[in-house]
């Protein structure tokens, strides 16, 4: 179960602390979604205790938490597309909406808020830690998104020991199961409502009977195969 000892010390150094974790990497449909989450720690003893990994959690509870959280609490998501994660590769596409969720979440507050902080600590779940300066990601041609200074540090299984991870997994969890449900509103025969788009025999089944959406990852297989073969077909 996570706990607050990584804020806590965070807390007392003075130091603005972020949790950042994401869903969906393996899913053959739909987005990566990424939550940048912040605790105000001073006041954690209000947040739900159940806050855990997401992976433990139904989705009932989930919900349930999200619901209950407070102004103790901000957060911002990001997510790459499936054609973002086609041309840029999982890699890169995954670090992007996690800069993406990161740059919202610290533009939610004035230079004044940032400013009262020795520092910002961001805390990534995994094992890799991106180097957000690598990666331009511009909304046109003249904006690139730019992250005020911070340090980044990657905890492996870091939703199973940090409160303030466990709930950005939570968040983006169930943001990406309600957007792959908005999907099987418009793509019933998919059931995406059920797989949320990961590999499953139904999915695989839908795939070969339908073919390949445009939410679809196509460098991934099997729709890697199935997407070639359609084009073979069609040309």
């Amino acid at each position: 179960m996570p706990d607050f000892s990584l804020e806590k010390e965070n807390h007392y150094k003075n130091i603005f602390m972020v949790g950042i974790d994401e869903v969906g990497r393996g899913s053959w449909a739909g987005p990566i979604v990424a939550t940048a989450c912040w605790i105000d720690y001073k006041n954690y003893t209000s947040l739900p205790l159940e806050i855990n990994d997401s992976k433990k959690l139904s989705s009932h509870k989930r919900k349930k938490i999200i619901l209950s959280l407070n102004k103790n609490v901000k957060y911002s998501t990001g997510i790459s597309t499936a054609k973002e994660i086609d041309n840029y590769g999982l890699t890169i596409a995954n670090f992007m909406a996690m800069k993406r969720a990161l740059y919202c979440l610290t533009h939610c507050y004035n230079n004044k808020v940032i400013n009262k902080y020795h520092k910002i600590n961001v805390y990534v779940d995994g094992k890799y830690t991106p180097n957000f300066s690598n990666i331009d990601i511009t909304s046109n041609e003249n904006k690139i998104i730019k992250l005020p200074v911070h340090n980044i540090y990657s905890i492996v299984k870091g939703d199973c020991k940090s409160k303030t991870i466990a709930l950005a997994s939570v968040i983006a969890k169930e943001t990406r199961d309600s957007i792959m449900r908005n999907y099987s509103l418009k793509y019933p025969e998919y059931n995406f409502n059920n797989h949320f788009g990961y590999g499953t025999t139904k999915h695989n089944a839908a795939l070969s009977e339908f073919g390949v959406l445009s939410i679809h990852r196509k460098s991934f297989k099997p729709i890697k195969t199935i997407y070639s073969l359609s084009l073979i077909h069609i040309s």
